[in-house]
């Protein structure tokens, strides 16, 4: 049996994966530089950790939830997040304030947001 047909999932991750990277994009355009700062990272691991949040906290109901959670959280969360891209916006980040308020928005505020989104995800 061929490894892609063993692996569990894959083309879920794949499709959520394509949603999440054209969501981060379009995002990103939209937030845009603030001040010489591009908060767009930041602001999509805050909406990212809000949203998985939420779903971490989901009774999925239905045949089988681990494939909504391959869809969801690996792929759709798993590409509009992505610890790389805030790695190198911080890297590149000129001067070091911004650089510093996109690690601070993006820890901070994504710890906080998991939390809301599990609060809000367990009310339901």
């Amino acid at each position: 049996m061929p490894l892609h047909t063993r692996l569990p999932y894959w083309r879920e991750v794949a499709v959520g994966g394509a949603i999440g990277t054209l969501a981060r994009v379009l995002l990103d355009a939209v937030v845009g530089p603030i001040s010489g700062w591009d908060p767009g990272i930041a602001v999509v691991n805050v909406v990212g950790a809000l949203a998985l949040g939420w779903l971490s906290t989901l009774a999925l109901s239905g045949e089988d939830p681990a494939r909504w959670r391959a869809f969801a959280g690996t792929g759709i969360l798993g590409a509009f997040t992505t610890f790389s891209a805030l790695a190198l916006g911080v890297v590149d980040g000129s001067p070091t304030g911004p650089a510093v308020a996109t690690l601070a928005v993006s820890i901070a505020g994504g710890i906080l947001a998991a939390a809301v989104g599990r609060r809000v995800g367990a009310t339901r």
